[in-house]
């Protein structure tokens, strides 16, 4: 089964894709936060995507929690609209790593990260 990994964010929203044996996770693209749903549905449609993975950072304290709030509300939207299945993958550091390579891209690695680490837990308890 094809996964859409998700890096929510407020201005860019990054996007990445498995394999259709749910093994790996490959970089997709960036997209404007403000066209988000049509671009995902987008991707989903050309990818094939069956299940979305988006990244929730876990609440620690002095965290802004109204990003995490913002990205349930997000995830919910897209649940209402779309209609598959919807996982959270904790995201801590993620966007950190990811920064090693370029700002467009690191949100897309970041995607790619998020959905890497929800698939390797999924295939574990395989």
């Amino acid at each position: 089964m094809k996964y859409l990994g998700i890096d929510y964010g407020r201005a860019r929203i990054g996007l990445a894709v498995s394999d259709e044996g749910g093994t790996f996770a490959f970089p997709l693209g960036v997209i404007n936060n403000a066209r988000g749903l049509v671009e995902i549905a987008k991707a989903i449609a050309d990818e094939g995507a069956m299940s979305l993975v988006i990244g929730l950072p876990q609440a620690i304290e002095g965290m802004d929690q109204s990003l995490i709030l913002e990205i349930r509300q997000f995830a919910e939207g897209l649940k209402d609209k779309i209609g598959l299945p919807v996982f959270f993958e904790n995201e801590m550091l993620t966007s950190k790593i990811a920064e090693a390579s370029s700002k467009a891209s690191s949100d897309a690695a970041a995607a790619a990260l998020i959905l890497q680490s929800f698939l390797d837990r999924q295939n574990r308890v395989s």
